[in-house]
């Protein structure tokens, strides 16, 4: 199995703090989102974030011009030079403060910082051959207050900045040529007024909380809102008076995830009580439960992909259909209780939940909706459900210190008890149900044989974890980590490696069978998070201890009020608050190529970059580039074919098999090897993303599985991630194609139907028919002239 997953994607979170941009073309807006920059492509309906990040959270961003480079600044004043086109960081600069804004002059060869109650001035980075990106030309003194904004004349020759703040309006923006003024205020209200003569054209109220950024694109058509109180993010188009972006995130911190089977969605739950069904090739969601009352603690989907299940601690366990956005089943138990897991059986007709305060599993039928079951036995919570995908067992993890495997066709008896050596955390079975996994409470993650209830083999992750200290810690990250442990397991899809993570900046991969570390994954970098690092900062220790333990804005007898042990989110109503870094679900995609994990910054997707990397296969001297093409010169498609794939180049293997001809693809395809085959099928779905030759991909696809379809089948377990990343491409292609089929279908029945009504005479009207035909004129006259009114009025109130 290949571990070069890097970062590709951060969903769930759409803005947090900052000021936002449009591109040079008005299609995009860049939103900064903690301590990355996400791009939100409006005309593909894309989001994309790109592969860098600050040390602190962003607190302002500058676009050039050209729309090529891009200054981002962080709340501790180290500034990145970011080229756009290539997105990756030119440059590194320190400007010895917190600044405020960014700006650009209008030709490009400047650039003005604030910072504190000075203007500086800096050459603007490739305009000229110079050695230093950032050369500082002037300074300006003048402002007694802080500076907080920046805006140009059109000639670049002047420009002036807003000191201080007013009371209610907390953000502005102004369009030159169509003098149109945006000013946000602290109410969530939003107005636009047409200057000079100020005259009010629209006012819209967009939020709960203070509007914290606008900015208008380049044709003025379009008006981006930022609310970081509820990490809102909208698109206004105030022309016809509609939304064109509208995303949100959880609004407390994101607790579990679930994949749909074919890799297409995720699913989020919240501390918010939300549910959220992100799309995983634009990075939106796209739709939002809301139905639970309090905190989410599981989701998962049923073996349809349309059902979504989800546990909840209002006592109630709902079943989302994913056709109609409804919620269509609401399970509940007996007396009131908090459900803090949940777990669907491959059929999706078993639906069980576990209690958190009566130490029960219940049981209820999603047909009917009725309670089956009562599971009795465990002595402490329960922490994990999980269902053998291959024989009706379900495993439940407790405190109690132990696994119980319950036997869905006995009754739901006992099946095996396995002990454990400290209390159960999380419990997941392998994908072909022969090897149980459980994570425990001293940082151990034993593996067990369900059938002989036999442990097989464990794994120490103490030393993985490598926790980091928090401010308010009296002991050092050393001793502290002693009471760490991984919270949330998942293993690949191939069932050879397990993924880990818990209350640390690390995500672990280990391989299963040799029980070593594959590869560790830093999943942060952001010290506006707690537990990041792992020494506390001397600059912050003084003769009376940690500046972090004293309050200065306190009273002389009152001090930080030190948490509680065992409290991980911080309380939210102290004056400074730093969230702590943690993992709280894990999941790895039906496909193998990529995997999520909801932590304090958002849901990070990780997928496998195959675009720099060099892995050929049975490799020798006699397999060149030339060689290739010259057995494809000859008409050896079969052995061209081969070669490409044992060199193993994109491209080559593309032109190889783009060179058979249509006529003799059932014959190349019967002539592949078998060991061949699984690589063709994973070309093939990995080209139906990006190919337009979808009709010659999908001959190659139905004849390599009429051809093979009975070998593959013997080696399922292991083909399985790449059947399944197949069918995500060609379901995508599917979504689509019907949606235009469907539409073209229509459009042309409307065609044939307008054109049989020409030429056809209508009947002739009874009489009295006009008198009946202008009493309802009349009416209807009179009724939009009542709208009419209507309307004026709503119009003139405030």
């Amino acid at each position: 199995m290949k571990f070069a997953y890097r970062f590709s994607n951060l969903l769930g979170t759409v803005y947090r703090r900052g000021n936002l941009n449009f591109t040079q073309d008005g299609n995009s807006v860049i939103s900064p989102v903690g301590n990355r920059v996400t791009v939100f492509d409006l005309k593909n309906n894309k989001s994309d974030t790109l592969p860098l990040a600050t040390r602190y959270n962003v607190k302002c961003v500058g676009l050039s011009p050209d729309g090529c480079l891009a200054i981002i600044v962080d709340e501790g004043g180290d500034a990145l030079l970011v080229s756009l086109v290539c997105r990756s960081v030119l440059h590194h600069f320190h400007f010895k403060g917190s600044v405020h804004s960014v700006s650009f002059s209008p030709d490009g060869r400047k650039f003005v910082v604030t910072k504190g109650n000075i203007a500086q001035m800096y050459h603007a980075p490739g305009k000229k051959r110079e050695f230093n990106a950032f050369v500082l030309d002037k300074t300006y003194f003048g402002p007694y207050d802080e500076t907080t904004c920046i805006d140009w004349t059109d000639d670049s020759r002047y420009f002036f900045n807003k000191e201080g703040d007013f009371n209610n309006l907390t953000a502005a923006a102004y369009h030159k040529k169509t003098h149109l003024l945006v000013t946000g205020f602290a109410s969530g209200t939003f107005h636009l007024h047409e200057l000079p003569e100020f005259n009010l054209i629209h006012s819209l109220s967009i939020s709960d909380q203070s509007i914290s950024s606008v900015a208008i694109n380049s044709t003025g058509d379009w008006v981006a809102f930022g609310c970081s109180g509820l990490g809102q993010l909208l698109v206004w188009e105030w022309q016809s008076e509609s939304y064109v972006l509208k995303q949100q995130g959880h609004f407390n911190s994101m607790v579990t995830l679930a994949y749909s089977p074919d890799g297409q969605y995720i699913a989020t739950g919240g501390d918010d009580g939300k549910v959220k069904v992100w799309n995983t090739l634009s990075g939106f969601c796209f739709i939002t439960f809301t139905e639970h009352l309090s905190g989410v603690t599981g989701v998962t989907f049923t073996s349809t992909g349309y059902v979504i299940v989800t546990s909840s601690m209002d006592g109630t366990v709902r079943a989302f259909d994913l056709h109609r956005y409804r919620n269509f089943r609401t399970f509940t138990s007996p007396r009131p209780t908090q459900f803090s897991c949940v777990a669907v059986d491959g059929s999706g007709e078993i639906v069980s939940a576990g209690a958190q305060d009566s130490f029960e599993v219940f049981i209820w039928s999603m047909q009917t909706g009725r309670l089956l079951d009562v599971l009795s036995g465990h002595e402490g919570p329960i922490s994990g459900l999980s269902f053998n995908p291959a024989k009706s067992v379900l495993a439940s993890a407790s405190w109690d210190k132990t696994v119980r495997l319950w036997d869905m066709f006995d009754s739901w008896r006992t099946k095996e008890t396995l002990a454990l050596t400290s209390d159960a955390l999380a419990v997941t079975f392998r994908p072909d149900g022969a090897e149980l996994a459980v994570a425990t409470l001293n940082s151990q993650i034993t593996f067990w044989d369900p059938e002989n209830a036999v442990q097989t083999g464990s794994i120490e992750g103490r030393h993985d974890l490598r926790a980091g200290r928090k401010e308010l810690d009296k002991i050092t990250a050393k001793h502290s980590a002693k009471g760490k442990s991984f919270t949330t397991l998942c293993y690949s899809a191939d069932g050879q490696n397990i993924l880990a993570g818990g209350l640390s900046k690390f995500v672990c991969i280990y391989h299963v069978k040799e029980q070593i570390l594959v590869r560790k994954f830093e999943i942060s970098c952001n010290l506006s998070l707690d537990a990041m690092e792992e020494f506390l900062n001397r600059r912050k220790m003084t003769e009376f201890g940690n500046l972090a333990l004293i309050d200065q804005d306190a009273g002389e007898e009152d001090g930080v009020v030190i948490p509680l042990p065992g409290v991980r989110k911080g309380d939210m109503s102290s004056r400074h608050f730093k969230p702590e870094i943690r993992v709280t679900s894990l999941r790895f995609s039906p496909t193998g190529r990529c995997w999520a994990a909801t932590t304090t910054e958002g849901l990070l997707i990780y997928s496998l970059d195959a675009r720099m990397t060099f892995d050929p296969f049975e490799l020798d001297t006699s397999i060149t580039p030339s060689r290739i093409r010259a057995a494809l010169r000859q008409r050896d498609f079969t052995r061209a074919i081969l070669m490409a794939f044992r060199l193993n180049e994109q491209a080559l293997v593309q032109e190889a098999l783009e060179s058979v001809p249509q006529d003799e693809v059932e014959v190349v395809s019967s002539s592949l090897p078998e060991l061949y085959v699984e690589k063709v099928l994973e070309f093939l779905a990995t080209s139906f993303e990006v190919s337009r030759h979808l009709e010659f991909y999908l001959l190659w696809t139905r004849q390599l599985l009429m051809q093979h379809g009975q070998k593959l089948k013997s080696r399922a377990g292991t083909l399985l991630p790449a059947v399944q990343f197949l069918q995500k491409s060609i379901q995508r292609h599917l979504n689509d194609l019907s949606k235009l089929c469907d539409w073209n279908c229509y459009n042309m029945r409307y065609a044939l139907a307008v054109s049989k009504q020409r030429g056809v005479k209508r009947p002739a009207e009874p009489p009295g028919s006009e008198e009946e035909a202008a009493a309802s004129t009349d009416d209807e006259d009179s009724l939009r002239l009542l709208a009419g009114t209507e309307g004026e009025e709503g119009e003139m109130l405030p």
